[in-house]
């Protein structure tokens, strides 16, 4: 099912995320370079893991290790805010 534009904003004016990005941004910005760009690319750009490893030029299964350890670091310093 289709969500249109209207709807959508009002469903992200009901969900105030501000608390949680700005967590997520300090969160973010606390961790390497390298994990926070793995994340961005992985999960906020939601790029298959065979492009965040040609755009952070690194193999594959390095790529899954930086995503895998940034989210873990996202993680505990969310647990840690909360």
């Amino acid at each position: 099912m289709a969500v249109d534009d209207e709807s959508y904003e009002r469903i992200e004016e009901l969900t105030d995320f501000a608390p949680i990005r700005e967590a997520v941004r300090q969160a973010m910005g606390s961790m390497s370079l390298k994990l926070a760009l793995a994340l961005l690319l992985r999960v906020g750009l939601e790029l298959p893991y065979d492009e965040v490893a040609r755009r952070l030029r690194c193999l594959e299964s390095t790529a899954r290790v930086r995503v895998a350890r940034g989210l873990a670091r996202l993680t505990q310093r969310l647990e840690v805010q909360t």
